[in-house]
């Protein structure tokens, strides 16, 4: 009570300083009853979703590092948006909300439901652009092929690495090759010992219908002729005592490129180059350790993020490992933003998931060259099965390491028959704005799943309940209608609360009949 007190006299004390600085009158939106706002942030140690308890956030000093928007949605089809970074203040009973700049401000009305304020949002403000919907990102598995050893592989390796994909009869899809492909010196050239021909290892797993996707980062060998002409240059990220930052990654000693416009305008450059002439299909762009050693300076991430966004602004097949701030935009983006996983790590990827998938972010996957804990399979194996699920399904590299994946290949036969739904869903978000994966307050309203973020729907037909837990036991909510369970063919009459044994692996999904 007394936080929540003092929490509501810094709104109104923040709000008045505006108003009288700015002369922008706040806007206060009374809470009806059984209404509930998103929006915001992506971040449960900031704000929950939908809000729960008092807080008094302004977007702009949100770190860049989550998923962000001056937006609010309403399960009541009410919403606010913002061109303008807003100033937000909950006490349980209303929202109050500012703008330095945005004197505009107004509480819209779009419907009765999430779903409505939230096309009726994005299609007056940040409309989408008909992109293409790539079947290199939602069609078919982005197998990730890495671990400590990334450094040392050659094409033969990927080759091999494709035939061992073939022999666990695991669906075609997509190999990720990590760090380690390109020059040491961070040029996105081949390293000509490890790919002698680089065309003719890209030819043949085109020709066995695999494509391939190479990790790009900004990073290069703190070692060697490489690293002394970026550090004469100038071209490397320096500390606040004038030297280059310097950290260790899987590659070793690693430095930080200073991303100019002229560099980050040559790097784009060389990854189209790339793409003529070896046919290479797409790029992750991988700044997960950039992202960490930023983390105390918003500001200067902020700078960083928006110039490796414009390193891939013209590549098709793009993912970043960073949200990159574009709604409905075409980059997709990780929902990892730490390296070393754990299952609370994935319960929170999860969560992630469906919260940024109200706030327009929808080309989520889960991050690539994770870590994950020695002893632990189920978490490895759960983890892909989580990301074979969501839109954009890139497949850590560490549960190929393990002896018993048939859960998880279960699921991925399961991807690889619904990849033609994926993509009719991507298809058409592209162009209405419609989340291929949907949090079940939007797809199904008022029928009390606001609070629901550890399942989601695939489109309107499938709904999905990840494990992200060692139980053996998964409770599962169904809407109200009838569910086919995948497993077993047996249907179910909701509204009903199952609890299903997930003892052999089972990810839990049933089909809306």
């Amino acid at each position: 009570m007394v936080k929540r007190i003092c929490i509501t006299l810094s709104l109104v004390l923040l709000a008045a300083t505006l108003w009288a600085q700015q002369g922008v009158k706040p806007v206060d939106i009374k809470i009806q009853s059984g209404e509930k706002w998103w929006g915001l942030v992506v971040d449960p140690t900031t704000i929950s979703l939908p809000f729960d308890t008092p807080f008094v956030v302004t977007t702009e000093e949100l770190s860049p590092a989550h998923y962000k928007a001056n937006m609010l949605l309403s399960n009541r089809g009410r919403y606010l948006w913002s061109k303008e970074p807003i100033t937000v203040g909950f006490d349980g009973k209303k929202l109050t909300v500012t703008s330095k700049a945005d004197s505009l401000l107004k509480v819209e009305k779009a419907g009765r439901t999430l779903r409505e304020a939230y096309l009726m949002c994005c299609h007056r403000n940040f409309p989408p652009s008909n992109l293409e919907a790539s079947e290199v990102l939602f069609g078919a598995p982005i197998y990730e092929f890495g671990g400590p050893d990334a450094l040392l592989y050659t094409q033969q390796d990927v080759l091999k690495f494709a035939d061992r994909l073939g022999e666990l009869e695991v669906p075609t899809g997509t190999i990720l090759l990590p760090q380690g492909w390109n020059s040491p010196s961070g040029g996105m050239i081949f390293d000509p010992e490890a790919y002698p021909d680089p065309k003719a290892m890209v030819d043949e797993l085109h020709r066995r219908g695999v494509r391939v996707m190479l990790t790009v980062t900004p990073y290069v060998m703190a070692a060697g002729r490489g690293y002394r002409q970026s550090l004469k240059e100038g071209a490397l990220y320096m500390d606040d005592n004038g030297a280059p930052v310097v950290f260790q990654s899987r590659m070793g000693y690693t430095a930080l490129r200073n991303l100019t416009t002229e560099r980050v305008k040559e790097l784009s450059m060389q990854l189209e180059q790339l793409q003529r002439e070896y046919g290479v299909d797409g790029f992750y762009f991988d700044c997960l350790d950039a992202m960490e050693l930023m983390a105390d300076n918003s500001a200067r991430l902020e700078e960083f993020l928006a110039a490796w966004a414009e390193a891939g602004r013209n590549i098709n097949v793009a993912i970043y490992s960073a949200p990159m701030g574009q709604q409905l935009g075409s980059i997709a983006s990780s929902l990892s933003s730490v390296r070393n996983y754990s299952w609370e790590q994935l319960g929170e990827s999860l969560g992630r998931a469906v919260d940024a998938s109200v706030l327009g972010f929808s080309r989520t996957s889960l991050a690539a060259d994770l870590n994950f804990p020695e002893g632990d399979p189920e978490l490895v194996v759960r983890t892909a099965s989580l990301a074979a699920l969501l839109p954009v399904a890139v497949i850590p590299y560490s549960v190929w390491t393990l002896k018993n994946i048939e859960p998880l290949k279960e699921v991925l036969r399961w991807r690889a028959d619904q990849s033609g739904y994926y993509m009719e869903l991507a298809r058409l978000g592209a162009s209405s704005a419609e989340p291929l994966l949907r949090h079940l307050e939007y797809q199904f309203p008022r029928t009390g799943f606001s609070n629901c973020r550890d399942e989601f729907m695939i489109g309107s037909k499938w709904l999905v309940a990840p494990v992200v837990s060692g139980s053996e036991v998964r409770m599962v909510r169904l809407p109200k209608g009838k569910w086919r369970e995948l497993s077993t063919g047996r249907v179910f009459k909701g509204p009903r609360v199952l609890d299903v044994d997930v003892s052999n692996g089972l990810t839990p999904i049933y089909e809306k009949q």
